[in-house]
């Protein structure tokens, strides 16, 4: 689980790079305005800093959701922006996870420690190697009261690592699409609509 805010075009010839930039802004555009899978959002950035909320509801209860949240290894079977999500270590309730994902169209690989509170549904996650961002972000799970549906929700102080020659929008909406393919990876998981 993981949502990242950058798009890579280190080591690109200049006629790559700008094909990547154009690409990526491409991209970029159909993450723009309301979302069916995001119930709330809210993404600010203050200089290197984005603060992110974002909430999506999932027809399931929230110790299903739970499970599927403990497996990180199969986002890349049930997620195409995911090429391979391989757990390192699995110590109780501590993983490390190497992820390579796709951002708007760019491929990501972050090592990433995932802390998981079973008794309030927690999940604490952080970066532990990216070129690119550091992540210190908490996923928790509110369910209905009728216990049938869930709340799941992503909070996240997202630090840009380097200076990223795109914009504001550009990065929201590749956190709004790492947010979104982890939901429909969830509901692959446990077939919810």
């Amino acid at each position: 689980m993981v949502a990242v805010c950058v798009t890579a075009f280190l080591g690109l010839s200049g006629c790559d790079a700008i094909m990547g930039l154009l690409n990526t802004g491409k991209a970029a555009r159909q993450w723009e305005g309301d979302i069916k899978e995001i119930a709330f959002s809210e993404l600010n950035k203050d200089g290197k800093v984005f603060t992110v909320e974002l909430h999506s509801r999932i027809d399931a209860s929230a110790d299903k959701i739970w499970e599927s949240m403990k497996n990180p290894g199969r986002l890349a079977e049930t997620s195409e922006q995911y090429k391979k999500s391989e757990v390192l270590v699995d110590e109780g309730n501590r993983k490390e996870v190497e992820v390579h994902m796709l951002a708007l169209g760019n491929l990501q690989m972050l090592k990433l420690e995932m802390i998981y509170d079973d008794a309030s549904k927690v999940m604490h996650l952080k970066t532990l190697e990216s070129a690119m961002v550091d992540i210190d972000a908490t996923y928790s799970l509110e369910p209905s009261p009728d216990g049938s549906k869930t709340m799941y929700v992503y909070k996240a102080k997202q630090t840009d690592k380097i200076q990223l020659p795109i914009g504001t929008g550009v990065q929201e909406s590749a956190i709004k699409e790492s947010f979104v393919n982890q939901v429909r990876a969830i509901k692959s998981q446990l077939g919810a609509g």
